[in-house]
């Protein structure tokens, strides 16, 4: 992971932990919507581009077959 994208991981968990410490936010359905479109983007490219290709080949592999015999 290059240092640009520790910084904007960083810079995401930073925001999804101001949403997620007050309960207020993520009862304001506005304020709930605003994160949400803000943030998708970014969860969706560090879990399934980033963090994905940063895995050795056996954990990959360990984690599809999980995800073959869990519920969501």
């Amino acid at each position: 992971m290059t240092q640009e994208e520790q910084i904007r991981l960083y810079r995401l968990m930073e925001k999804l932990n101001w949403f997620f410490h007050q309960e207020m936010h993520y009862l304001d359905r506005d304020t709930a919507e605003k994160i949400a479109r803000e943030c998708y983007p970014e969860i969706r490219e560090f879990t399934y581009d980033i963090l994905w290709n940063e895995l050795p080949q056996e954990v990959q592999e360990k984690l599809m077959d999980e995800e073959e015999t869990s519920c969501p």
